[in-house]
């Protein structure tokens, strides 16, 4: 026997007269692991009860999957089921129901068909959970989620919607679900204080040193309200926690074991006056990425745009010096087997993509479903995580500089003009680690 614990916000997940429901709130709340939780129990009671669990991206499907999985260990019901990735499914064994993982967004705003041919075993759905839901191009594409799911939803099941409010009130989300609401869906509300007892005491100190230091970041990070962010856009860097001296580095990949696996070059290339740059994020062996190294070619400073050729020459003369420079550090670095060279999709990028390539011989590819929102979030989520740490050298200087410079405006709008070149390169980089590297590593 398990005991399933559903924080009180949450009761409307187990009244089966609710058919629709919105959550509605910031991080550490408890939206997922209650949602996961619910489709587990629900999985374990008949065969009917088949579970979709859904995401924006196909690319986003390792996370909650993973999550899916880490909350049956936490409940430590392993042995009542079996994963598999390919595609991503949990089967129970019990009963024989399965938990589906699926992306629902279309190649367009008019592209409808992404899970147009779902059809669950038996043809029946007990729950249909679409998480981070914000994150989904447009409203449309929910629509047909929604569609899709209604033909299989049995008699008691729900559909849940869970989302982190946008800042923006002009986002389609801050629209569509109080629309969703006024129509009749039940809405949850939660904070991190209802689930407080359940958090680690690490992650409260976290919460309360926001609450105390930074309270408007607190207020849309935690409590899901959509507040004006002017200010830094990357506001969870911090220097006692993201910076790491040489030293302290040196130490500890000498003897402590802690050492590059592999490396992953973000690129971003510049256009006739923008500067080109790269930044060189090492997977280190407990997990977690440190950036080592920053190029950063500005023609402003030379007063003429700098030809794909001669850009090609910069990078692979910095790459040498990188090179040599980790090594008179003492800092074992792997082959070029083990790194990837991760270029921005545009066009003019995909020249020197190809360019670098042919000159270098590195693996090349680029960075694909770019979306701004779910970038930035994965930057400033690893930064306050503290798994994205920079190495403190003067070579990293332009990303340090740009970190603490690019902002929001007033209307919670990232301004036009910034520098955020080492930005764009570390989003390009860290999509690399989640959906490239850790899926092959995983």
């Amino acid at each position: 026997m398990t005991r399933f614990t559903v924080p009180k916000p949450f009761k409307a997940l187990l009244d089966p007269n609710i058919r629709k429901i919105v959550e509605v709130s910031g991080r550490s709340t408890g939206k997922s692991t209650t949602n996961e939780t619910v489709a587990i129990s629900l999985t374990l009671q008949s065969k009917y009860n088949n579970i979709l669990y859904m995401r924006a991206e196909q690319r986003d499907l390792r996370d909650i999957f993973n999550s899916t999985w880490a909350t049956i260990q936490s409940l430590e019901l392993e042995e009542l089921f079996e994963a598999k990735t390919s595609p991503f499914q949990i089967w129970c064994k019990r009963t024989g129901a399965t938990i589906y993982f699926r992306g629902i967004n279309g190649k367009t705003a008019k592209d409808l068909t992404a899970t147009k041919g779902f059809v669950p075993q038996s043809r029946t759905l007990a729950m249909a959970i679409l998480d981070e839901a914000n994150e989904v191009k447009c409203f449309n594409h929910i629509r047909a989620a929604e569609t899709t799911a209604n033909k299989f939803l049995l008699p008691y099941a729900k559909i849940v919607y869970a989302y982190n409010p946008p800042p923006v009130r002009s986002h389609w989300a801050n629209v569509e679900f109080p629309k969703m609401i006024a129509r009749g869906a039940t809405e949850i509300r939660s904070s991190w204080e209802d689930i407080r007892r359940l958090l680690k005491p690490d992650t409260i100190a976290e919460i309360l040193e926001a609450k105390e230091n930074d309270p408007k970041h607190y207020a849309y990070w935690y409590l899901g309200e959509m507040v004006s962010l002017e200010g830094l856009v990357m506001y969870t860097f911090k220097s006692e926690r993201n910076l790491i001296s040489l030293e302290r580095f040196k130490s500890t990949v000498q003897f402590g074991g802690y050492s590059p696996l592999y490396v992953i070059y973000g690129v971003d290339s510049g256009v006739v006056k923008d500067p080109t740059a790269v930044c060189a994020w090492a997977v280190m062996s407990d997990g977690s990425l440190v950036k080592l190294s920053t190029f950063y070619l500005d023609p402003r400073k030379i007063g003429e745009p700098i030809p794909n050729s001669e850009q090609v020459k910069e990078i692979v003369r910095w790459y040498k010096t990188f090179q040599a420079q980790m090594r008179a550090f003492g800092i074992p670095m792997p082959t070029a087997y083990n790194e990837c060279w991760v270029f921005d999709s545009a066009v003019v990028t995909q020249d020197l993509m190809i360019e670098f390539r042919n000159k270098t011989g590195f693996f090349c590819k680029a960075v694909e479903n770019k979306n701004i929102e779910r970038d930035i979030k994965r930057l400033q989520n690893g930064y306050f995580r503290g798994m994205f740490k920079v190495l403190n050298i003067p070579e990293n200087e332009p990303s340090l500089r740009e970190v603490n410079t690019f902002c929001y405006d007033e209307d919670n709008k990232i301004a036009d003009g910034q520098d955020d070149h080492t930005i764009d390169a570390d989003k390009y980089a860290t999509a690399h680690y989640y959906y490239g590297y850790m899926n092959i590593a995983g």
